[in-house]
């Protein structure tokens, strides 16, 4: 069985989670590989399990994300599904995970994401001033991420 793990990320974060989780797997004996949204699609009838990721920027998730469910419901129709949102704030808004939700899926997480000055626009960093968040921060909990990725292989995922 094989475990693709599609990930939407703007600035690198989304993806680096996508790989723990992949590693995390993989070193559990799951054939499990990374895929950027953009190319997941033609990939989803090779695997057998479909990990998600997508961040949340100014309390939205990445379109790109959505996008990619909306665009592949069904393919993604019967196979094991795992999302995992990432963001700055402490949890995931509520609205989020309704609108999560719509897709059908076995586990929804959060996890907080990081943010490094170098890769944000400057409307982003104008955006953090003004919410006076930090412009450099990495709130990963990476044991948290990989207990989350071993739980998966409770619900079937090998």
């Amino acid at each position: 069985m094989t475990t693709m793990v599609v990930v939407a990320s703007k600035h690198g974060s989304t993806a680096e989670i996508g790989e723990r989780i992949a590693a995390t797997l993989s070193a559990r004996g799951v054939k499990a590989h990374v895929k950027d949204v953009a190319e997941a699609g033609a990939w989803l009838y090779e695997t057998d399990n479909v990990v998600v990721g997508i961040p949340v920027y100014r309390q939205k998730l990445l379109g790109e994300g959505t996008l990619f469910l909306e665009a592949h419901r069904t393919e993604l129709t019967g196979k094991p599904m795992f999302l995992y949102a990432v963001g700055g704030g402490p949890r995931l808004d509520q609205r989020l995970v309704e609108q999560l939700r719509r897709f059908p899926h076995r586990e929804l997480t959060y996890f907080r994401g990081m943010m490094d000055a170098e890769k944000l626009s400057f409307f982003e960093k104008l955006q953090l001033k003004v919410a006076r968040a930090p412009h450099d921060a990495d709130f990963r909990d990476w044991p948290a991420i990989e207990d989350w990725a071993r739980g998966l292989i409770a619900y079937g995922v090998s």
